[in-house]
């Protein structure tokens, strides 16, 4: 079709023929298409450009091939991602090697502040991230609200992920990973935290970890927090609430119970003077109530 006077620069819905070729992997086609002059780095609508688009569909060969006539490698989208981030994110290995190998920096960061190293965790690919930890990315990083690699991994549920930051020797932000890994009561993780110096005194979003257990109805999480020393009568700073108070109104029997033997004051109050009994009459939490 080029031969027969095509244009090269023709798109499919803001998309070039090139960045077509590339993300279905069609290698001859992109170098048939460079050879007759398509704009190796144009980009469509959403700012992709054709690199970024093999990387997303794992085409190690048409990655390779551009690399090879000049592509940018560390060139952004509309979201500042790069082809490495994109890659990372869908745990595509063949391509994250083929980008690595050809020099893309491992420290670009999205307009969310999220590296390559970030979304490969936030994606739970365990592979890609060990291979991005032994190229040299940066676990400390943390992104435009404070999370890093390990955050998002614990954030997500992707514990094994976690496990390979933790063997890299990696420990901040310990403190929010623990926060996240109570209130989705994963207890193995939130042990592995603790045991590696993660503080009881983590909170997310103002609330402490007995309280994130407690709204989640997790048991297990309460048990292992006070076994290690944390006070069943916590309150949070700002609003004074325990663990009990937020059990009473969910209506969580069973827990409040537990939380009762545990010594926990019925008759505190948090600062806008409700009790725990409050909290549960004010639900309609006859069962508590009781």
């Amino acid at each position: 079709l080029v031969a027969a006077g095509a244009s090269v620069s023709a798109d499919q819905d803001g998309e070039s023929a090139l960045t077509v070729a590339a993300h279905e992997g069609h290698t001859a086609a992109v170098e048939a298409l460079l050879a007759a002059g398509a704009a190796i780095n144009g980009k469509d609508k959403d700012g992709i450009t054709a690199l970024m688009a093999a990387a997303a569909s794992n085409r190690a060969g048409a990655i390779r091939a551009l690399l090879g006539k000049g592509a940018d490698i560390n060139a952004t989208n509309n979201d500042g991602a790069s082809a490495l981030i994109a890659a990372a994110y869908g745990g595509h290995l063949e391509a994250t090697t083929a980008l690595l190998t050809g020099g893309a920096d491992t420290a670009v960061r999205d307009k969310s502040g999220r590296t390559a190293l970030m979304a490969s965790a936030l994606g739970g690919n365990v592979r890609v991230t060990q291979l991005l930890l032994d190229r040299k990315a940066d676990p400390q990083l943390d992104d435009n609200n404070g999370m890093n690699a390990l955050v998002y991994a614990a954030s997500t549920g992707q514990d094994e992920v976690v496990s390979v930051l933790q063997q890299a020797g990696v420990t901040k932000g310990g403190d929010m990973a623990l926060a996240f890994a109570v209130r989705g009561c994963r207890l193995p993780l939130a042990t592995s935290l603790l045991g590696s110096g993660a503080s009881l005194k983590a909170d997310l979003g103002g609330d402490h970890l007995l309280l994130l257990a407690a709204g989640s109805n997790c048991q297990p999480a309460l048990e292992l927090l006070l076994s290690r020393g944390m006070d069943v009568n916590t309150a949070n700073e700002d609003d004074g609430m325990t663990a009990l108070m937020r059990a009473a109104g969910e209506g969580y029997v069973e827990m409040v119970a537990y939380l009762l033997s545990k010594g926990a004051d019925m008759e505190l109050q948090n600062k806008k003077s409700q009790s725990a009994w409050l909290f549960a009459a004010m639900a309609n939490q006859p069962e508590v109530v009781e």
